[in-house]
């Protein structure tokens, strides 16, 4: 009898084994597919968590930024010496941009709230004898099909200010940071954006200290946790364009003004 009984165990086992090779890896994807659809619930989850978790600590920055911009105000060509101290920024600045960001006073980095994914960029300037503008930005949102798309200022050069302006039968004109912002051809690969946003806007002292004998900057953890964040129901302005993606315009009829005292003449 004790035979017998072990002989059926062995033969259901058996029978077991050969539905399982019947069925092949089939029930096993099935099952994989269960636990990823579990998984993706759980980080969609804490995405949504993570996101609220952000903006309550964006939110809770504000007063510090603005704090730390009326102290940037009070010290002289504080954004054009970070921009320059940046080993990667300074490489597409020439002489006429360094003068011309001279006249920077601030900049300011927005991420827009959860229903509209995008940032924008904001130069502010004084007065000064390149371009009329006392504002400049730049804007990347997700456009009707998804992909991300960027738009930008109008710069509004004074009378031969315009840097990319090539003179008659002379050499190509030099390349311009300015040019930035007229190029719009790979709005998720734009390097530029990518590095005032996570690297010169969380910590724009440690960059303006390279310049006083300072050590490399050190690493940020907290580069896009900095940004400011627009709530969901702010009015956010878009940003005109010209119509043909370059995001600059000359003024030929007026007079540029006159620069601040210690500041030179472009056209001398």
């Amino acid at each position: 009898e004790e035979s017998a009984v072990i002989s059926l165990d062995e033969d259901e086992e058996e029978e077991e084994e050969e539905e399982e090779r019947d069925e092949g890896p089939g029930r096993y994807l099935a099952a994989l597919e269960a636990v990823q659809l579990e998984l993706e619930a759980v980080e969609e989850e804490a995405a949504r968590a993570f996101r609220r978790l952000r903006a309550r600590f964006c939110l809770r920055r504000r007063p510090h930024l603005q704090r730390r911009n009326r102290l940037i105000q009070h010290i002289p060509g504080f954004w054009v010496t970070a921009f320059l101290n940046h080993p990667q920024l300074s490489a597409m600045i020439s002489d006429r941009d360094e003068d011309a960001l001279s006249y920077m006073t601030s900049l300011q980095v927005e991420e827009f709230g959860q229903s509209r994914p995008g940032c924008r960029i904001r130069f502010f300037f004084s007065v000064n004898p390149y371009f009329q503008n006392d504002v400049v930005a730049k804007e990347f949102v997700r456009g009707p099909s998804g992909h991300l798309v960027s738009h930008s200022t109008p710069i509004r050069w004074w009378q031969g200010q315009d840097p990319r302006t090539r003179p008659h039968k002379g050499p190509p004109a030099p390349r311009s940071f300015f040019a930035w912002f007229g190029d719009h051809s790979f709005p998720a690969g734009d390097r530029v954006a990518e590095i005032i946003k996570e690297e010169l806007w969380p910590n724009p002292l440690q960059f303006y200290l390279l310049g006083e004998g300072a050590e490399g900057p050190p690493d940020s953890e907290s580069g896009e946790d900095c940004v400011v964040i627009l709530d969901d129901d702010e009015d956010v302005q878009e940003i005109p364009d010209d119509g043909d993606g370059d995001g600059v315009e000359e003024v030929p009829t007026e007079e540029p003004p006159n620069p601040p005292v210690g500041q030179k003449d472009p056209n001398r």
